[in-house]
This record gives structure tokens, sequence and C-alpha cells, in this order.
């Protein structure tokens, strides 16, 4: 006879299910969008599977909504400006040395040039 009853999954045991308030997920979905916590992170300290913090992320995320498109950049515009303004001005500043030791350079050829004849 078959049994009419719903197989469960082996690894969890009733007494070992547990429910999430909303407060944390969303607490933990926020930690994630800003890069404080990864998923690994999450399913490793509260001991849930991977598909139920994706499951949180799709519910409660903020920049993830159905029907929107993210575009996902390492570095903001504003971030890569700054660092290639720092490299210019970074350049400018050994150009200027550079030139300066080719002028006490010259000026030292010049000097020597008079003194040797």
């Amino acid at each position: 006879m078959e049994s009419t009853k719903k197989q469960v999954d082996s690894k969890y045991s009733p007494e070992q299910r547990r429910i999430f308030n909303t407060e944390l997920k969303k607490k933990l979905v926020e930690e994630i969008e800003y890069k404080r916590l990864k998923v690994r992170d999450v399913v490793n300290l509260y001991k849930v599977s991977v598909g139920t913090v994706y499951k949180w992320l799709l519910i409660y995320s903020t920049t993830n909504r159905n029907g929107t498109t993210m575009v996902v950049e390492s570095e903001s515009s504003e971030t890569k400006i700054h660092k290639l303004y720092t490299r210019i001005s970074e350049l400018e500043r050994n150009v200027g040395q550079k030139q300066l030791e080719i002028e006490f350079l010259n000026k030292v050829i010049e000097i020597s040039s008079e003194e040797i004849g």
C-alpha cells in the first residue's frame, strides 16, 4: 500500500524546522545588498539553504524587483572619475619632479663645461 503522507526531506527533522521573522529576513537581505554579508555567510550562520536565502532576496530586496533591470558595476562612475583625477595629479607631480631633475642636470652640465673649458 502506498503511503498518503508527503515525504519530508530526510536531512531536516520536525524539531529543526525554524521560522525566521520578517525583520530578520529584511535585515539579512539588506546586509547582502550592501555587501556586508554574502549569501554563503547567511547560509552558514543560520543553517538555511541557498534557495531559501535567494527566496528572501526575491521577496524582501529593495533593489531587485520583478520587471526592473539592474546594472551591476564593480565601481561607480564617480569612483572611477575620482581615481582618474588622483592618477592625473600623481602623473603631473611626477612630470614636475622629472622637469626639475632635467633642469638641475642641465645646470650641472653647464657649470661643468664652463669649469672644464
